[in-house]
């Protein structure tokens, strides 16, 4: 089992985020994100959901990381996918600056929480077709509900697990990993959640927490990384 792919969104929630605001020319005019970025592809605009997706070379490798910025009425979404690390390092990530980026550019947006998902794909290049559905499976002591039905038994598992003032929800699915270029691959999902709530009230005081959350995205994503490990090294 090989990790394949990995993702971190920071999702900022606010009723009033108005998604037509968002345009590749207000990002780059307001100092969002570098001038020098290259879209990926054409943006989706709408009144109601908008999507643009851009190109960044890493800054430790010579890879190139894929950048997304989602908005709709309620939030704000901001991901990024890259190779995982040959080592459980923390990986070096664009998309915390750019959210910090956007909150000081609207800072007077209703900001009510922020979500951290970091996502990893796990794929079974050597193994058969039914690899990922025996993993989950495997999870599970033997029991005879396994072997009911006329095909393999299909699970979705969530976790909840608490680390001092933490709390990771983990789900844990089969899923299609689709990448450019490649035929789909049978693959299992972790996907991660931290969130927090924004207690304060004036604009100020809501920037500074929102920007001190993002700013421990570091320690998140460690305590996920720690948690993945007790699952794909057992």
């Amino acid at each position: 089992m090989t990790p394949t792919l990995q993702e971190l969104t920071l999702t900022l929630i606010a009723p009033n985020n108005n998604p037509i605001l968002l345009t590749p020319t207000f990002l780059q005019g307001s100092g969002i994100i570098p001038n020098d970025w290259q879209l990926a592809r054409q943006p989706h605009l709408t009144p109601q959901h908008a999507q643009i997706a851009y190109s960044s070379r890493s800054r430790s490798a010579s890879s190139t990381n894929s950048i997304n910025i989602t908005a709709k009425p309620n939030s704000i979404a901001f991901t990024e996918s890259f190779k995982p690390a040959e080592t459980n390092s923390v990986p070096t990530l664009k998309i915390p600056d750019i959210a910090c980026n956007y909150i000081q550019t609207q800072p007077h947006l209703n900001y009510q929480a922020i979500t951290l998902a970091p996502r990893t794909f796990i794929t079974f290049p050597e193994a058969g077709d039914e690899a990922a559905c025996n993993y989950i499976t495997n999870l599970f002591a033997p029991a005879p509900w396994q072997t009911l039905g006329t095909t393999p038994v299909k699970a979705n598992l969530n976790f909840t697990f608490t680390f001092e003032n933490r709390q990771l929800h983990l789900n844990i699915a089969e899923v299609k990993l689709q990448q450019d270029g490649k035929p789909p691959q049978n693959a299992i999902l972790f996907s991660g959640n931290f969130s927090d709530k924004i207690a304060a009230s004036s604009a100020g005081e809501k920037f500074e927490q929102l920007k001190a959350r993002i700013n421990n995205w570091q320690a998140d994503w460690q305590t996920y990384q720690k948690t993945l490990n007790t699952f794909i090294q057992q």
